[in-house]
């Protein structure tokens, strides 16, 4: 009897990948934006390293293939903070970096233990980035934290709101990174010392959307 080998894990764009590193704390340095306020830089600073809103962003290599695409083995439950950034502010597919939009918004996921309960009405706050509607049931099915319950956002209604990011304060022997309670708490762009964090994911506010079943979107096969 021909034995059939199990589907490949579907590994998403956003994961990290085995031999991507993060960059070292001595590139950090402090400089004056052009209001007159102290903020977190990096001694070799270029343009791509700050996002949308001036805040500095973590640096991480990539490991891609000659077709542009992340390989490796996958470092699961990491996030590679530049491919998080380009599918959250490109509202790309998390998982194949394609289009995400749909005819009525974009599908965003997040498990029942994320955060707070949802509540009717309130703005969503989210780090994941969208999926689209081939990779929705492949998500789930794969990810034991979604498997164990999760939402369906369905957004007409989306913006950029803030950051995830480790705050850092400067000492008698230079910078250092702050102890935080919550490392996955995010950071509204309006926070007074927004300039002082290293930004690591991207965060977007749903507001106009409503809880959906996928069933009604991408029916089980």
């Amino acid at each position: 009897m021909k034995r059939t080998s199990a589907a490949p894990r579907l590994v998403p764009y956003i994961t990290q990948r085995e031999g991507e590193y993060g960059g070292l704390e001595s590139e950090l340095t402090l400089s004056v934006n052009a209001f007159g306020a102290v903020r977190l830089a990096y001694q070799d600073e270029t343009p791509a390293d700050r996002g949308p809103r001036g805040e500095l962003w973590a640096r991480c290599s990539q490991s891609l293939n000659a077709a542009g695409k992340p390989t490796g083995k996958p470092q699961w439950r990491m996030v590679n903070p530049t491919r998080q950034r380009e599918a959250m502010e490109q509202l790309r597919c998390q998982v194949g970096f394609c289009p995400a939009e749909t005819d009525r918004g974009y599908i965003f996921l997040a498990g029942t233990s994320d955060d707070e309960p949802h509540r009717p009405g309130q703005s969503v706050r989210t780090a994941q980035p969208p999926v689209c509607l081939k990779h929705l049931r492949p998500s789930i099915e794969q990810c034991k934290h979604l498997r164990e319950g999760h939402v369906a956002f369905r957004a007409r209604a989306t913006s950029l709101w803030g950051v995830i990011g480790t705050r850092y304060r400067l000492t008698a022997t230079g910078l250092e990174p702050l102890p935080a309670d919550d490392d996955d708490a995010p950071v509204a762009y309006e926070h007074p010392q927004l300039g002082w964090f290293l930004a690591s994911q991207l965060v977007r506010e749903l507001r106009d959307y409503e809880v959906i079943s996928l069933d009604d979107l991408v029916p089980a096969s």
